[in-house]
């Protein structure tokens, strides 16, 4: 055990943020003191089944991970949405701690394969994050208080634009390559058509702002993906700014899936059931994952930097269905006579 035991300690190492003390960490999860830790991580004591159960809750691991048992197990860590006990905040709270906890660490990068445009950029844009939000809590979980409520920005919630900028904020500082597809727009533009035709939308006027913002997030992707940089809307991209690699792919659209790879470490974020999502550090799905990813990425188009043409070429598509949608120029299943 003793060897398994220092194995497990300099992997649990290897994944806490090089600014938290590994020592003190260890000593608090387990409620022992600091010397007491340090004969555990040593190896020099044993530890407990109830201690690593402990260890294995707090960071995740499997114990056929810890034990290098060889099976077709996989551990995922993730908790469900339902309107019974669901917090929404709570929810963005805890998108903000696993993008900070990534951005925390010395060496970090994000994958995002897109299905739908990457809600950290709805989330630059207050006025879309609060109509994701509202869309998710209405017809997604049909949480109570929404049931028969109109979308109006006036009765949003301030916490909800502050989590937004808090996701924002923290997302720009950490390094990605995100797999694209003009479809990805296409979600948003259905859910604001949707109830468009349903009558959910409290004026015309807040229709009209949503389409003008899609037109502005459109234009600040577009000018991250020329720069090559991430940065927040009313800035300028600096030298110091994260860099972010965008790839347009023309033959399969993505799932919503994460992965980041945090000092030299991966771990897979999976996009269930809409925006349910379950967390996993197993080294072979991790690993099958990135490879996939990889994969995909050399058989698409880098516009970030390069590809002028083609990348404007991809943000106009983008521009040319939201305009098809705001004038009313798609027919839908749901549509029978216009709302407006």
């Amino acid at each position: 055990m003793s060897q398994l035991q220092i194995t497990l300690f300099q992997y649990i190492k290897s994944i806490v943020p090089s600014n938290i003390s590994f020592v003190d960490e260890i000593a608090d999860i387990l409620n022992i003191s600091n010397d007491s830790a340090y004969r555990r991580i040593r190896g020099e004591k044993e530890i407990t089944f109830e201690e690593l159960q402990k260890l294995s809750n707090r960071f995740k691991i499997s114990i056929d991970q810890v034990l290098n048992l060889k099976n077709d197990m996989m551990l995922f860590s993730g908790k469900f949405i339902g309107a019974e006990d669901f917090e929404f905040v709570k929810f963005l709270d805890d998108v903000y701690a696993n993008l900070h906890y990534i951005e925390s660490c010395k060496q970090k990068e994000l994958y995002y394969f897109s299905k739908d445009i990457p809600v950290f950029y709805y989330c630059m844009f207050p006025e879309l994050a609060a109509f994701k939000f509202f869309f998710w809590m209405k017809s997604l979980f049909k949480y109570p208080p929404y049931i028969n409520s109109k979308f109006s920005l006036k009765d949003i919630e301030p916490e909800t634009f502050e989590n937004a900028k808090k996701i924002a904020n923290v997302y720009v500082k950490i390094p990605s390559s995100e797999i694209l597809n003009v479809e990805n727009i296409q979600i948003t533009l259905r859910q604001m058509e949707y109830y468009k035709d349903t009558g959910v939308f409290a004026s015309k006027e807040e229709l009209e702002l949503l389409y003008q913002k899609l037109h502005e997030m459109i234009d600040h992707m577009e000018a991250i993906c020329n720069a090559g940089k991430k940065f927040l809307p009313g800035q300028k991209p600096i030298q110091s700014d994260a860099p972010v690699k965008m790839f347009v792919n023309d033959f399969i659209i993505g799932d919503n899936g994460n992965l980041a790879i945090v000092n030299e470490k991966k771990m897979c974020f999976v996009n269930h059931n809409t925006v349910n999502y379950i967390v996993t550090q197993d080294e072979a799905f991790c690993e099958y994952s990135y490879n996939c990813l990889r994969n995909i990425i050399n058989k698409s188009n880098l516009i970030s930097d390069v590809g002028e043409r083609e990348r404007s070429i991809f943000f106009n598509l983008i521009r040319q269905r939201i305009n098809m949608y705001a004038q009313n120029e798609i027919k839908t299943l749901s549509k029978i006579t216009p709302y407006y």
